[in-house]
């Protein structure tokens, strides 16, 4: 079985991780009884709010991860079946696979890149069409060529 994760997950982790050393550097001055007031609270505000946001960001986006073995492929949340956004994980058996298209989606090149969409028909016609490009380019690669091998 293997799992694919998002890029962000190494950024948000690491912005994490500044946001609680600000954090503590703020408590420390407070502990110490630090004569600048403005910096003690600046500090433990700032490092407290920004760890509570990275931190659920990291959580929620750790959460999308993306697996293939050899009987099922498990899509994470914002999956489209059959022009329904699915809110939860959906779960595909690689027998009942008929085929696999992958379409580019042009961006406008300021707010959007071009965007690959890929739609898996089963063999009741169901379509579910998703896109891989927060795995990265060469992640994308791969778990199409994995799907693709099982069909």
């Amino acid at each position: 079985m293997k799992k694919y994760t998002s890029r962000a997950i190494k950024w948000l982790a690491i912005l994490t991780i500044i946001s609680a050393a600000v954090l503590i550097a703020g408590i420390i001055c407070i502990l110490v009884h630090s004569s600048n007031v403005g910096l003690q609270i600046g500090l433990t505000m700032l490092g407290g709010l920004m760890s509570i946001l990275f931190l659920s960001c990291f959580f929620a986006e750790k959460t999308r991860y993306l697996t293939i073995d050899d009987k099922k492929i498990v899509l994470p949340r914002g999956a489209n079946i059959n022009e329904k956004t699915s809110f939860s994980r959906t779960i595909i058996n690689t027998n009942e696979i008929h085929s696999i298209k992958s379409e580019l989606h042009k961006g406008d090149g300021i707010i959007a890149k071009d965007t690959l969409f890929h739609t898996l028909t089963l063999n009741d016609g169901t379509r579910i069409k998703f896109t891989l490009y927060a795995y990265g380019k060469d992640a994308e690669d791969e778990i199409l060529a994995t799907m693709k091998k099982l069909i």
